[in-house]
């Protein structure tokens, strides 16, 4: 993997020491059922049942979360990137030892703690990151951090340089150690279109669009779409008292890989 250098400007997310606002750099999410709380240089991430948005999404479908399912406690950056652009992300993050889920019927977990997404599109989700307690913090279908090491902060980076050709860059590590390491197209996932990828759908990817950063829980429940599709609820809704992450020490930087 190439070397990188970080130059500035360097976006560190500061937080005072007791505010209700989200860090800097960052904004509550408009789709928010719960707000996160932001206090001493923490940020608290809490949904359970019930706290979903009503707001549908104005995108001409008639969706909102309360129909789709979704619980969501979130921040987004507010500085997106473009296709070229090199950024790294960086955060820690704690999952209470005590987390009692196991990711619901899909490939992946239904409970998500960070994402990429292109704005003003529909299913042009990139990565996320999911959580279970079998399976522990994945970034996509990769391990991050297992069950066993929950209970403690641990830190997780992202380097990429996003790109639709054979220059682009991603790189993610965990507590240092590199889980995903590869060359090539970055802000289409390789997995695009499979079965259990969700929101990733080929023929409408619009890699031109920005790219924008999120944190926090989203929680991809059982609404009255589900229910409207004989889906079962089993795996789809949160356990007794919900789900809750904390995390600190946001940072987004432009980079330059060499």
């Amino acid at each position: 993997m190439k070397s990188i250098l970080l130059f500035v400007p360097v976006f560190l997310l500061a937080f005072s020491s007791a505010t209700s606002a989200a860090p800097s750099g960052f904004k509550d999410h408009p789709f928010n059922g719960r707000a996160p709380s932001h206090a001493s240089g923490v940020s608290t991430f809490h949904v359970k049942t019930g706290d979903c948005s009503s707001v549908k999404y104005g995108d001409g479908r008639g969706e909102s979360d309360c129909f789709n399912g979704n619980l969501r406690s979130r921040i987004a950056y507010s500085r997106f990137a473009k296709l070229g652009d090199s950024v790294q992300y960086e955060f820690e993050i704690f999952i209470p030892s005590d987390l009692r889920y196991s990711g619901g019927p899909n490939r992946r977990s239904l409970l998500e703690i960070a994402g990429w997404q292109r704005i003003n599109t529909i299913k042009n989700h990139i990565h996320q990151m999911h959580l279970d307690s079998r399976r522990g913090l994945t970034f996509d279908d990769t391990v991050c951090i297992r069950p066993t090491e929950f209970g403690k902060w641990h830190k997780v980076s992202v380097q990429v340089r996003w790109s639709m050709n054979a220059d682009g860059i991603m790189r993610v590590t965990c507590n240092e150690r590199v889980v995903v390491s590869r060359t090539g197209r970055t802000a289409i996932p390789p997995d695009c279109g499979q079965p259990g990828v969700f929101q990733c759908v080929p023929e409408l990817q619009r890699p031109n669009e920005p790219i924008q950063f999120q944190l926090g829980i989203l929680f991809r429940g059982f609404g009255e779409r589900g229910r409207r599709e004989g889906l079962s609820p089993a795996g789809r809704v949160p356990p007794e008292g919900g789900f809750t992450i904390q995390m600190r020490n946001i940072a987004v930087k432009r980079i330059s890989f060499r």
